[in-house]
């Protein structure tokens, strides 16, 4: 027994060399720089909670708070949406292969480029407006990246449903390939509708992808979204998309600023812990009660 514990010490020190150089050391390291100021080069200074302290009294960042919570409530359309494809494609939907391609295009190009490519479709004088126009919908044509509320809600749409649409589907299709026919037959016998089946098998069946699919979605509008905020607005118009994690490059790339930045990061790493430990804690209590 103790040869075969020194193997399997052995071969999981290689995994856990990496976790402590690329994860531990640098959340480690950020919390320690968050207690200087420091410029990314030269002397750091020691000042304590003072970084703690500008930052709770710092406008911008309760903006920035305000504006993450926005984003996270497109997160249950953006779980129920890829959900509602995913059944009716299931269904054999006719062309659903290349439907299924059509929308998984975005992943595929990454978030720096639909950024690029949603900030010239939102545009004043863009090609969603020309179609608006053209079609008569003249009242629809806004100016969607110069009102802050407008361009806020058009990046939770974009960045929170829509861009992850095509892996949420095939996400939630791989999750429904395992659930038992006999399930299905079961509920046409009993003379259920479409909908019916949904809430009461479909969702039911998939409850810990759909768990999974809610943290990550946390994850990815908190820790993920710098590239296509970047490209798509820059944080405007004002601080109308400015996010936290907006808010660490901003102060450190942009003003110089390592140490206050480290402080913002050490929030944001607070934050998704929590999420993470939540979703750990919620895994448990599932195994326990199967």
């Amino acid at each position: 027994m103790k040869s075969e514990a020194k193997e399997s010490y052995l071969l999981i020190m290689p995994l856990m060399l990496l976790l402590l150089v690329f994860i531990l050391y640098p959340v480690l390291a950020n919390v320690y720089l968050s207690f200087f100021k420091w410029k990314g080069m030269g002397k750091a200074t020691f000042i304590g909670l003072a970084n703690y302290q500008a930052m709770f009294r710092d406008e911008t960042f309760w903006v920035s708070i305000r504006n993450t919570l926005v984003l996270l409530l497109y997160i249950p359309m953006g779980v129920m949406l890829p959900i509602l494809i995913s059944a009716l494609l299931r269904e054999g939907l006719k062309g659903w292969s290349i439907f299924r391609a059509i929308i998984y295009i975005p992943n595929i190009l990454g978030y720096v480029i639909m950024g690029m490519i949603s900030s010239i479709m939102f545009r004043k004088l863009g090609p969603l407006n020309h179609v608006l126009v053209a079609i008569g919908l003249e009242g629809l044509a806004l100016d969607w990246l110069s009102i802050p509320k407008l361009t806020l809600n058009t990046l939770g749409l974009v960045y929170g449903v829509w861009l992850r649409l095509g892996f949420g589907c095939i996400f939630f299709l791989a999750a429904m390939s395992s659930i038992d026919e006999s399930l299905y037959d079961a509920a046409k016998i009993d003379g259920a509708l479409w909908w019916r089946t949904f809430w009461n098998v479909t969702v039911p069946s998939i409850r810990f992808s759909i768990e999974f699919w809610v943290v990550l979605s946390f994850i990815e509008i908190l820790a993920r979204a710098f590239p296509f905020i970047y490209t798509f607005s820059r944080g405007g118009p004002g601080f109308a998309t400015f996010t936290l994690e907006y808010g660490i490059y901003n102060e450190g790339f942009v003003a110089f600023n390592m140490g206050y930045a480290s402080t913002w990061a050490s929030v944001l790493f607070v934050i998704c812990a929590v999420i993470a430990c939540f979703q750990v804690a919620l895994m448990r209590k599932n195994s326990d009660v199967q």
